[in-house]
């Protein structure tokens, strides 16, 4: 209700987050390549990932991901003989990489020492009721969006888009908005009236499974939004709303930290 490569890839990610684990871990390893470790922990977080996207774990996969942790780290060890490791591109991606992960590692933590309880959905699904009420017959659209943080990035996912990349899954690896991104990109249902003005006029004029042919400006940030489906507005149940309340709670925590944030920040710009 709230707006907002396959194993190579894993791989790439995971390292990140293992950046900062505990040394003795290298000497836990599966493999190594010119006397370089890859780490049992890198193989495990690679292979969990796999898995949690619809990979089955057999033998053949762990052979599969051992390889290609391999292929990886030839084609590392290649691009940092050219130095390209302290290059403003790798930099800044790397950057980019490490605030994501950050963020979701925030919030992860967050809920984990605050679960959201029925309750709270409850008193949210209330108010959001009492914010739609008579909806008369307007149109709802089930969105879902990658959010970059530049135009650059933004065109090169629509490349990949158009060359048959799973937009699901770019949203997982690539979107900023921290919320719609666990899900693959979706944001649920909408109203007219949640939606933001330039984002409406594209939706309106696209197809069920759709998605917008160039990335449209939203603030500081770049949206490629898709479609999924639109029927003639309702007020979902409370069941079916669920994961669009946690999402608004989410949202609302993030706002909430952010202003009291700013408040006892020194910003100069």
């Amino acid at each position: 209700m709230q707006l907002r490569f396959f194993l190579f890839s894993f791989a790439f990610l995971a390292s990140i987050a293992l950046a900062n684990d505990d040394k003795k871990a290298v000497l836990d390893f599966v493999a190594s390549v010119n006397s370089t470790p890859i780490t049992q922990a890198l193989f495990d977080t690679t292979l969990k990932n796999a898995v949690a996207r619809g990979a089955a774990d057999t033998p053949e996969l762990r052979q599969a991901v051992k390889e290609e942790l391999i292929n990886r780290e030839l084609l590392i060890q290649e691009a940092k003989k050219d130095g390209l490791e302290k290059s403003p591109e790798f930099i800044s991606q790397v950057d980019q990489f490490e605030q994501n992960l950050l963020l979701q590692l925030y919030i992860d933590e967050y809920f984990k020492k605050n679960p959201i309880t029925d309750e709270q959905l409850k008193t949210e699904y209330e108010r959001q009721k009492k914010l739609l009420g008579d909806t008369g017959g307007e149109v709802q659209y089930r969105l879902s969006q990658i959010v970059s943080a530049k135009q650059s990035e933004s065109m090169l996912l629509l490349n990949r888009l158009q060359k048959g990349d799973s937009f699901t899954q770019l949203a997982r690896e690539f979107s900023i908005d921290p919320v719609s991104k666990k899900e693959g990109g979706s944001i649920g249902w909408a109203n007219t009236s949640q939606i933001n003005a330039k984002l409406l006029q594209t939706i309106q004029l696209l197809n069920k499974n759709e998605y917008s042919k160039t990335p449209i400006q939203v603030g500081n940030a770049w949206v490629i939004v898709r479609l999924d489906d639109k029927r003639a507005a309702k007020i979902p149940s409370f069941e079916d709303s669920k994961n669009q309340l946690r999402q608004a709670l989410v949202q609302q925590f993030l706002n909430d930290t952010l202003r009291r944030l700013r408040q006892n920040a020194k910003i100069v710009m």
